[in-house]
């Protein structure tokens, strides 16, 4: 149940009812569920049950409310129910299992073997991939279907451009700073004494200043 645990340095105990001790294994946070969660968490050996410390939970900013039914567990800042528990042979019992724990979801992009390494070899096409695998001219590239079943948005994006200019004779602007013509181009071949790839190029359509 433990999302996190640090075993613990030393010989430390917990003293049960009948002066029997149980050694604490270590300390870690539990999710119980998707409104809240336990930090600082002992795990005991020769401990049969998962318990709850009342007066831990009070110190965390918890109020708990005792009825002949069961209890209440209510957050303090906002009077919301954290969880409720039911009263069983003189025992609260709360099953945290009813709801599963919500955690931060991943959202993961699955895609296949195929376009996987269509990226990792520079977008390179899918025929020209099925030469190299044919030819084993890679390592480790086997069992890879090379399907051209979609669109690569990367490739779209890189194969557009933009529509020309049409041209001009007169200077139809009247100060600086009217109209700029501005475009990014690169990677190029030769890199820059400052270390660059890429360049900005800015013309002002006044004064044709690059």
């Amino acid at each position: 149940m433990f999302d996190s645990l640090t075993k613990s340095s030393g010989d430390h105990y917990i003293t049960f009812a009948g002066n029997e001790r149980g050694k604490v294994l270590g300390t870690g946070n539990i999710t119980l569920n998707s409104q809240f969660n336990c930090s600082k968490v002992l795990l005991v050996d020769t401990l049969g049950y998962n318990l709850l410390s009342i007066s831990q939970l009070c110190d965390s900013g918890f109020n708990c409310l005792f009825t002949n039914e069961g209890v209440s567990v209510i957050r303090r800042n906002d009077d919301s129910v954290a969880f409720k528990s039911v009263l069983k042979r003189k025992l609260y019992l709360v099953d945290f299992s009813q709801e599963k724990a919500q955690l931060d979801t991943c959202l993961v992009a699955k895609s296949s073997l195929g376009w996987l390494w269509h990226r990792r070899l520079a977008h390179v096409e899918m025929r020209n991939h099925n030469k190299l695998l044919k030819g084993d001219h890679i390592l480790g590239l086997t069992n890879v279907s090379f399907e051209k079943n979609r669109v690569c948005s990367a490739c779209q994006a890189g194969k557009q451009v933009g529509v020309p200019h049409p041209s001009k004779s007169i200077v139809t602007t009247i100060k600086p700073f009217e109209l700029l013509h501005m475009d990014l181009f690169g990677p190029v071949a030769y890199i820059s004494i400052g270390g660059n790839k890429y360049g900005f190029v800015i013309v002002d359509d006044y004064f044709h200043f690059t």
